[in-house]
């Protein structure tokens, strides 16, 4: 229990049973059914000092905050996993599903809309998932707690579960609406995903504020820097998307700093969307990353082999192209429309908006070779 003390919040240990403790009915919730949830309530109830986690009050939030790095990793792979359960039922299906005389599975309407995008959105959130919990791993070493890190992997497998679930439910039609066919289930329950450990607007602003920091420290730098990594990685392999990465990390970084010099952070919006862009400009990055690895055969022996490495090239070429876009379409929208016009059309110019338009060229080659793969077709 987290209790307020005259030290400040602080945690305490209460043993089932105690005098005083007691829980209500069970609640009819929404998802997540077979896990049972209710109210606890405390009425005078009394616990020796001992059982005040640290042996120091006021430590409860500090505390607190060591642990968010593993946990919402932790339901960052719930989203991941029913996000990915639901499309498993939605690719079958559309194989065996005739529509004007041939399967589902050979529509680009439904494959392109419906499959594939989700797919990228889910193997981005994976790779971020694994390069977390690789750092975690190897967190004896540098003493990091990595709760931004926990909460883009939250934020982005969260979100990508949800309408993964979502659109299993529009491929299967009429059948995904009911209960037998099983992804109506997954989405109700992919849907705690985004509030549990945290909402997907508090993963937003404790992204949006966490990076902010970085930002100020590196005095403008830290996703430059993150682009010449991408810049590296493009020069040794450019069929990975990570040019296109290196890109989306420098408008981002230039929308971060034109952010900072018009003062916009004093709107709460404004950080939100920000923690938003951060989170896929990130995601893609990782996902870059994990094609190069595999490209190498230097993937961590507990990564997920379902794709081999050209199958997670293609993803990661979609998935950067698809941030890229993102960032200098919410940048304009947001940053911009909240500057003067010399200021919006430097940031414009700084953004490589023509590149990134460029770099467009072969998406829907991607998606098909995505489709291909996904569908066992190669």
């Amino acid at each position: 229990m987290l209790a307020k003390t005259p030290g400040g919040p602080s945690w305490f240990v209460v043993e089932k049973g105690v005098p005083g403790l007691s829980h209500g009915k069970p609640e009819d919730k929404h998802g997540i059914r077979a896990s049972n949830t209710s109210t606890v309530s405390l009425e005078d109830v009394y616990v020796d000092a001992d059982r005040l986690l640290g042996g120091v009050e006021g430590q409860g939030l500090i505390q607190a905050q060591l642990v968010f790095g593993y946990t919402r990793l932790m339901v960052a792979a719930f989203g991941l996993g029913t996000g990915w359960a639901a499309l498993d039922r939605a690719i079958p299906y559309s194989k065996d599903r005739i529509q004007g005389g041939a399967p589902l599975s050979e529509k680009q309407g439904y494959t392109h809309k419906l499959i594939v995008p989700n797919a990228v959105l889910l193997e981005a959130g994976r790779a971020y998932i694994e390069e977390t919990a690789e750092r975690i791993d190897g967190d004896a070493n540098d003493g990091g707690n990595r709760n931004t890190e926990g909460a883009i992997a939250k934020y982005l497998s969260s979100e990508a579960g949800n309408l993964a679930a979502d659109a299993a439910i529009q491929a299967l039609g009429g059948y995904g609406f009911t209960r037998e066919y099983m992804v109506e289930k997954y989405k109700r329950d992919a849907r705690i995903t985004r509030i549990y450990e945290g909402t997907s607007e508090i993963m937003e602003m404790t992204i949006s504020r966490d990076r902010w920091q970085f930002h100020l420290k590196t005095h403008g730098q830290f996703y430059h820097d993150m682009a010449r990594q991408m810049e590296e990685l493009h020069g040794k392999n450019n069929q990975i998307g990570a040019g296109t990465a290196a890109y989306c990390l420098r408008a981002l970084a230039e929308t971060l700093e034109t952010a900072r010099t018009q003062r916009l952070t004093r709107h709460q919006h404004i950080l939100f969307k920000l923690g938003e862009l951060i989170a896929h400009a990130e995601g893609a990055a990782s996902l870059v990353k994990k094609a190069a690895r595999s490209k190498e055969g230097a993937l961590s022996p507990k990564a997920y082999d379902r794709f081999n490495a050209d199958a997670l090239a293609a993803m990661a070429r979609i998935a950067a192209r698809d941030a890229a876009a993102k960032i200098i379409s919410e940048s304009s929208r947001w940053i911009g429309s909240l500057v003067p016009e010399t200021v919006a059309a430097e940031l414009e110019k700084k953004s490589f908006i023509p590149q990134i338009h460029r770099a467009q060229a072969g998406l829907l080659e991607d998606m098909d070779y995505v489709a291909d793969v996904l569908y066992e077709r190669l």
